[in-house]
């Protein structure tokens, strides 16, 4: 990213207007009796969310979406992640997000730290056992709960008042529908194209993602086409656009050291849409159209070639064994090595190992 500005050293730096200390927590911030008012009105709703969670889960060991779901076929694919800062850039791309990002996130300080949390969350989400992904559920939403603040004079947030928080529904919306259809992008572009039924299930499924963040069903589009004809009503409409936190935000995301080259621009700039990868600055003349085909075309033929248990995640082989050991069924190899692997050292894509069980003695 040629055009985005570039970190410089030290500890904290103007971004939105302001000056980011990267050791700043949002927990240290006092807030206002309304602010108080409103994380407990967003817990109350927040509450109805778990109910409808705990309702529509799969079941107990199979949590919130279970073997037969979309959302772990997609997800079990590694290649996923690399949807990652082209979900970014479309979140930062509304203003608010950019402000909320920039006043309480610390890419700079701990980019790699922050990207592990980020991941090891989605994936006790989508993976865990009913108890596991409730958890993971509750702490993002505690956490979002302390995200709240001012935005800069002249800037207008959703809620009109010149403050933004991360569990306003209508921002929750907007970095939900990146994800949404950012998986969606990624698995057609890298893994096999899906079918429209294939795709509308894995929307529906999203409502359970919904409520994670704690949106009910009612607060999103109903079926997959209404969903996109307001996410393009949204990526070609007014509310949205590159601003300078957003521009440097990018150039933290692009310079960093695990983002910096570019492989990364490229790889973000092919999974943008076009007016986007222009607003971002993003280089895309013939030859990175060339490279980009290129390497969409390696990538895809390498995955299909690798067999589905030696590409997939870690956490989705945690969770096939911990449904396998719940039914009384032999786990794989691959599930039992890595899971035990896992409990010895950190391995990346994981969950919380999952507690073996003995196998059961021979009665004569």
């Amino acid at each position: 990213m040629r055009q985005t500005a570039r970190a410089s050293g030290g500890r904290s730096e103007p971004v939105g207007g302001r000056t980011v200390n990267q050791q700043e927590s949002p927990k240290r911030r006092q807030v206002s009796p309304e602010v108080q008012q409103q994380i407990h009105q967003d817990s109350e709703h927040f509450r109805k969310c778990l109910d409808y969670l705990r309702e529509h889960a799969a079941g107990e060991q199979e949590g919130f979406y279970g073997p037969d779901s979309m959302t772990w076929v997609i997800y079990r694919e590694p290649v996923i992640l690399l949807g990652g800062l082209r979900a970014i850039l479309l979140q930062i791309a509304h203003p608010a997000v950019a402000i909320g990002v920039a006043q309480n996130s610390n890419f700079r300080g701990d980019l790699l730290g922050r990207a592990r949390r980020t991941y090891t969350a989605m994936y006790q989400l989508v993976f865990g056992g009913l108890r596991e992904a409730m958890g993971a559920a509750k702490r993002v939403h505690s956490l979002h709960s302390r995200v709240n603040g001012s935005l800069p004079a002249g800037a207008a947030g959703s809620q009109g008042e010149g403050r933004y928080r991360a569990n306003d529904p209508l921002l929750q919306r907007w970095v939900l529908a990146t994800l949404i259809d950012g998986a969606l992008v990624v698995y057609e572009t890298f893994v096999r194209p899906l079918s429209v039924e294939e795709k509308r299930r894995f929307y529906q499924e999203s409502r359970l993602a919904a409520a994670q963040f704690g949106l009910l069903p009612e607060q999103m589009p109903p079926t997959l086409e209404a969903f996109y004809d307001w996410y393009h009503e949204q990526l070609a409409g007014d509310a949205l656009r590159v601003e300078d936190t957003a521009r440097e935000l990018a150039g933290l995301l692009f310079n960093s050291p695990f983002t910096r080259g570019q492989l990364d621009e490229l790889l973000t700039a092919g999974l943008l849409p076009q007016r986007w990868r222009e607003a971002y600055g993003l280089a895309w003349g013939p030859g990175q159209q060339r490279a980009w085909r290129l390497l969409k075309g390696t990538m895809r033929r390498a995955i299909n070639l690798t067999p589905p248990t030696l590409r997939c995640v870690t956490a989705w082989h945690q969770a096939q064994l911990r449904l396998a050991q719940a039914r009384g069924k032999r786990p794989t190899v691959m599930a039992r090595v890595l899971n035990t692997l896992d409990s010895y050292v950190d391995v990346p894509f994981s969950i919380r190992p999952v507690a073996t069980k003995a196998p059961a003695a021979d009665k004569h």
